[in-house]
């Protein structure tokens, strides 16, 4: 941009010559020039380009067809998921119909959980997440066995989304999966649904070998509530993590029982200084430090 003028768009005819061009980027920013144009026939030759054989310029057409919101978009991307031979393709195509809230991609997107490339099965999980159908339940369910740790973890975040109710008993198995995003997502959903049934599991992980399995275990026992997690919680005011023993400490103070007070007056002499607050602030609840 030079004095202050905006650069004068490329006429149309150049441009769509660069859609024939040998070299890969000049076809991509072709197909992102002719986005201001409104001609049908500029959006069909866009829209052409969704068979270049360069997944850059495919990538670009996408694009460019979502803002123009053509609707022949969803049906390319429902056969591209299904029988591209590039696994990055087939990918950006689960990726991309999860914005779309549109039900015929739900069938798709639950086939494309048994796809062969673990990041199509990650994105299938996560579209079908957002879209909120509940034909995904059930496989949902079925990939939380999922070879792959990560697809494991937005199996859970989706059926969080979709019917956490439906999917506890399934979920509460996860809290022995071997990857801890895994158990700490699975402890999360159990405390959101305030699965009573999975107390005792959830209180074992108080004693995970990692720490953030072990925050997520207290947030679960602060949902549930009642008398059986206090116990827990104060055991929870020696763990390694200072994270931990604080919110143990905060979740004590704010269920009010008494068996609480004397573990925290000990937690008074903790060496690190947000336990330290977090039990003077819940022994304040009982009303310890009377004026």
């Amino acid at each position: 941009m030079k004095n202050g003028h905006s650069p004068e768009r490329r006429d149309m005819q150049e441009l769509l010559k660069d859609l024939e061009h040998s070299d890969w980027s000049t076809r991509a920013k072709a197909v992102y020039e002719l986005k201001g144009y409104e001609d049908p026939a500029i959006t069909d030759a866009i829209f052409y380009c969704l068979n270049d054989e360069n997944e850059n310029v495919w990538l670009s057409a996408v694009n460019v067809l979502k803002e123009k919101n053509d609707p022949r978009l969803v049906e390319h991307l429902i056969k591209t998921l299904s029988e591209d031979q590039r696994d990055e393709v087939r990918w950006h195509a689960s990726h991309f119909l999860g914005e779309f809230n549109d039900p015929k991609t739900v069938e798709p997107l639950i086939k494309a959980l048994k796809d062969s490339c673990a990041e199509v099965r990650i994105d299938s999980a996560k579209a079908l997440g957002k879209i909120g159908d509940e034909r995904a339940i059930e496989p949902l369910i079925e990939a939380l066995e999922d070879e792959d740790s990560t697809v494991r973890k937005e199996a859970i975040s989706a059926l969080n989304l979709l019917s956490p109710l439906k999917a506890v008993d399934a979920i509460v198995k996860s809290l022995d999966d071997t990857d801890k995003r895994v158990r700490s997502f699975a402890a999360i959903l159990l405390g959101k649904t305030e699965a009573k049934d999975a107390l005792g599991q959830l209180i074992e992980r108080l004693d995970d070998p990692e720490y953030v399995v072990r925050i997520s275990a207290v947030y679960a026992l602060d949902k549930i509530g009642g008398e059986d997690v206090i116990e827990p919680l104060i055991k929870a005011l020696k763990d390694p993590h200072w994270e931990v023993r604080s919110d143990a400490a905060t979740i004590l103070g704010k269920m009010g029982d008494t068996r609480a007070v004397v573990p925290l007056l000990d937690t008074l002499k903790d060496e690190n200084g947000f336990v330290k607050k977090s039990a003077v602030i819940s022994l304040e609840k009982f009303n310890i430090f009377k004026k």
